[in-house]
């Protein structure tokens, strides 16, 4: 039962792994302040990493080497959630941000080698994009760490990490709402690279995959 799951899941991890942030995005300001809160980021956090090890199975050689770091990367999750530690929640955040880059890149090159456009094309470009908004928060939640007064947070109505997803898709989108301002300079520095990172993929991955539908209608 177990095997037919993670191979369900393995088929189509792309769209788990769109799945589960979507999930976190949704459920996270309603547990923030529970006293399980750790368990549920655990819980959410985990869907996450394991969706993401499981779109690296389809790779290469050097990408599938990458999984073994994610299964010790849950483990160091784990351990954050049960000790309470920030110092071993800040480096669990700078490694989730490096192990996802390397989950991106690895999408990336999945769509540009792919020589149709298909589902699978799709689903990655989308998940590549909800990857990088992700690890924007994540990015933002550092910056505070080592500057409190980083960002202008509303923190009475949700958690702070919820805070800086809002904040991250709002301005990889360019959105800018203002109601969550990036004060310090590290902070408007994160600031204008989610906003130009976000312009430039879309740009990008929209005339990767034109360009591509093109070719393969033309074959036809």
């Amino acid at each position: 039962m177990v095997k037919k799951i993670l191979k369900l899941l393995s088929s189509h991890s792309q769209i788990t792994l769109i799945v589960s942030i979507l999930l976190l995005i949704l459920f996270s300001p309603f547990y923030w302040d529970s006293p399980f809160a750790n368990y549920f980021n655990f819980l959410f956090l985990s869907l996450i990493l394991l969706s993401s090890i499981l779109t690296l199975k389809k790779s290469g050689f050097k990408f599938k080497r990458v999984q073994s770091i994610g299964y010790l990367i849950l483990a160091l999750t784990l351990l954050t959630a049960i000790l309470h530690n920030d110092y071993l929640e800040l480096v669990n955040k700078i490694v989730f941000v490096l192990f996802y880059i390397l989950v991106a890149i690895n999408l990336l090159v999945g769509i540009v080698k792919s020589k149709e456009v298909d589902s699978n094309v799709i689903f990655s470009a989308v998940a590549v994009y909800l990857l990088f908004g992700f690890c924007g928060a994540l990015l933002a939640a550092v910056v505070h760490f080592f500057n409190p007064a980083a960002f202008s947070l509303e923190s009475t109505y949700s958690s702070q990490f919820h805070q800086y997803l809002y904040f991250s898709f709002i301005t990889f989108t360019t959105t800018g709402y203002g109601d969550v301002l990036p004060i310090s300079p590290m902070a408007r520095t994160l600031a204008i690279f989610l906003a130009v990172f976000g312009q430039i993929y879309l740009t990008v991955i929209i005339g990767i995959l034109i360009g591509k539908y093109l070719s393969g209608s033309k074959k036809s």
